[in-house]
């Protein structure tokens, strides 16, 4: 294993997770996106900042699981977070992480029209 390899957490085929090392930083960061519920925290934190029990109910899921979702994000710099009282809160620490996000959108937007045009051409 190279030494600058960083452990990187996929969900396996049987539910679980299962690590994998990626050298390129960022390999590790667009792991961090690949996602549909870290997008979706990240599409709420772009509202304001957030408490992890105010995630959990929109998300429709436990807490733990926001805390993991919010874990890998802050590790890769995505969100800071802060402790007032009993609860945790998080917001998103660059919003340029928006232009990736919209600019992927389109991205998809895009090629989807153009292999529409595709096909209707057949």
């Amino acid at each position: 294993m190279p030494r600058n390899s960083k452990k990187i957490w996929k969900k396996g085929r049987l539910g679980g997770y299962q690590g994998y090392y990626a050298e390129d930083p960022r390999t590790r960061f667009f792991a961090s996106l690949a996602c549909d519920q870290r997008i979706e925290i990240l599409k709420l934190l772009r509202e304001g900042e957030k408490c992890t029990c105010d995630l959990a109910p929109k998300l429709r899921v436990d807490i733990s699981v926001v805390s993991r979702h919010l874990a890998i994000l802050k590790s890769m710099g995505l969100v800071i977070s802060w402790k007032e009282g009993v609860n945790n809160y998080y917001s998103v620490a660059d919003k340029r992480i928006f232009d990736i996000l919209d600019t992927a959108s389109k991205i998809m937007k895009d090629t989807a029209e153009r292999q529409r045009n595709i096909f209707t051409k057949l």
